[in-house]
């Protein structure tokens, strides 16, 4: 696994990034609350790197991953690529940089379009995007090679696919545009486990043919450390933990992170008290004051409940804990 390089700039930096959606009310439809999906997040993700990002169902994962595409309006904060602000270009430029941005869907079979062959779905973007270069039905012919799928396939539909093959169909459409970055929301959570681990060689063989970058989206830990560099955690639209992969998994130091770690189970791993929680993921419409996770925390403090937890750098590592406060440098 290739190890983003410390002196190189980051392809993707994301800078207290919020998108809030609006809660309308009344005969004039007026905005009375807001949704915080997204709130206040900064990560970077470098060239050649997987960012694996985990959470809870409902903690803004795909919201995040939406956002950075453009496909989720944000409300402020700055996302470069390649060092411009994707918020704030012109649409022509945007338009310029789109295809080196691609999203593979969680969903294979809804994401394509069923009236479409395969030979469409997987041209249609270098079509659109006149990058073309020979016959349609060549470039689809190397396109599905590349995903390990036969040249028949090019005039079949979807629905004769299984869901592993309609994911490396997506998979097929997104390289179609020679992209450098590409979000995977949940790629590979709606296939079998051995299918899985296929996707997953595939995912990892690619980035390092075309030098890609992936902000890969799971609640799977297992499938996130296999694939992944470093790892970030979400909790209702905050990262509360970012680091290496090998550290995040064997130390963890957010109760959060913990918990998550502790609901999986793993052979041969030591006999230790576990961090089991209760309750639900507070709303997003009315997040609890402080840290957002003081509500669920089983090692809760006063000043939990009332100040949100300041930036605590342990080596690569960031936690936003105050357990953590008098190790911060």
């Amino acid at each position: 696994m290739n190890n983003p390089g410390s002196q190189t700039a980051p392809l993707l930096e994301i800078r207290n990034l919020k998108t809030w959606f609006p809660v309308r009310r009344g005969i004039f439809s007026s905005v009375t609350r807001h949704v915080r999906a997204v709130d206040g997040v900064s990560l970077s993700i470098g060239r050649q790197e997987t960012l694996g990002l985990v959470g809870e169902s409902g903690c803004g994962k795909t919201t995040l991953g939406r956002t950075l595409l453009g496909l989720d309006r944000a409300t402020s904060g700055q996302v470069l690529f390649d060092g411009k602000d994707l918020l704030t270009l012109p649409s022509r430029a945007r338009q310029i940089l789109r295809p080196r941005l691609q999203m593979i869907f969680q969903d294979p079979y809804s994401s394509l379009n069923p009236r479409m062959t395969i030979k469409g779905i997987v041209t249609e973007g270098l079509v659109e995007h006149r990058l073309l270069r020979g016959t349609r039905e060549q470039e689809a012919i190397r396109l599905l090679g590349e995903v390990g799928l036969p040249p028949d396939a090019n005039y079949r539909y979807p629905f004769e696919f299984s869901g592993g093959q309609r994911q490396r169909i997506s998979l097929a459409r997104v390289l179609s545009l020679r992209p450098e970055f590409i979000v995977c929301d949940e790629a590979v959570s709606a296939l079998d486990v051995s299918v899985q681990a296929q996707m997953l060689n595939l995912l990892m063989d690619l980035k390092e043919r075309h030098a890609l970058s992936y902000l890969f989206i799971s609640h799977d830990l297992g499938v996130v450390k296999h694939i992944s560099d470093r790892v970030a955690v979400m909790y209702l639209g905050h990262i509360v933990e970012e680091g290496r992969t090998e550290e995040i998994m064997d130390h963890p130091g957010h109760p959060y992170t913990q918990a998550l770690i502790d609901a999986v189970c793993i052979p041969g791993r030591p006999r230790r008290r576990k961090i089991i929680l209760s309750g639900e993921i507070p709303s997003p419409i009315n997040p609890p004051p402080g840290c957002p996770f003081h509500p669920r925390c089983p090692r809760v403090m006063d000043v939990c409940r009332r100040e949100y937890p300041a930036e605590c750098r342990q080596g690569t590592r960031r936690v936003y804990c105050h357990l953590c406060g008098p190790k911060q440098e």
